[in-house]
């Protein structure tokens, strides 16, 4: 990876910034690793992910494990096999920062909207990536970094790294990327 000036820092967040507002909605797959310092294997999984610029995202594991989790007008819709709940984001400011940090990372958009982070852009290849940092005491309780990579081509992420501060990460790729179509609003809803 390699450091990029402040100019081309500022040119990068405006292209991909301008490709986050044209952005309605993104259907992709996904997979996920996670590394964990105690076990000795990477956990993988797999499902689909659901996103409309109306502050909505949806969340489906379906291997190994079925799990829904939906962001939809402040509340997070939560499913796992038989069991459903329903959190009121606007009463945990942790749970209102990960759910904002989530539907941002999916556009780009928390490299403009940076509060709780600060950017640093880097070249690899063909790839942009934004390194953020957290600012705030309790983001830093939980993560070391997030980083955002960028296909320069299409100017959307790609890939997320999350880093906790213990050193675990998690790997989510996304795959089948398409924008712009129409998706049904009751995807965000889980029952």
């Amino acid at each position: 990876m390699q450091k990029v000036s402040g100019a081309q820092q500022a040119k990068m967040i405006s292209i991909i910034n301008a490709t986050a507002a044209s952005i309605k909605t993104i259907q992709s797959n996904f997979s996920q690793v996670k590394s964990v310092s105690f076990l000795n294997e990477n956990v993988k999984s797999y499902g689909r992910m659901y996103y409309s610029n109306q502050g909505k995202l949806r969340w489906e594991y379906n291997s190994p494990y079925r799990y829904t989790f939906a962001i939809n007008g402040g509340k997070v819709y939560i499913k796992s096999g038989a069991k459903s709940q329903v959190i009121d984001i606007r009463t945990s400011q942790l749970f209102k920062s990960i759910a904002q940090i989530m539907i941002n990372s999916i556009t780009g958009k928390s490299l403009k909207e940076n509060n709780d982070f600060n950017t640093q852009m880097y070249v690899d290849g063909n790839d942009w990536i934004a390194v953020l940092t957290p600012k705030k005491a309790q983001m830093k309780k939980m993560f070391r970094t997030v980083q955002l990579h960028f296909n320069s081509r299409h100017n959307m992420v790609s890939k997320v790294v999350m880093t906790e501060t213990s050193g675990d990460a998690t790997v989510i790729t996304l795959s089948g990327v398409r924008t712009n179509e129409n998706i049904p609003d009751q995807i965000f809803f889980v029952k």
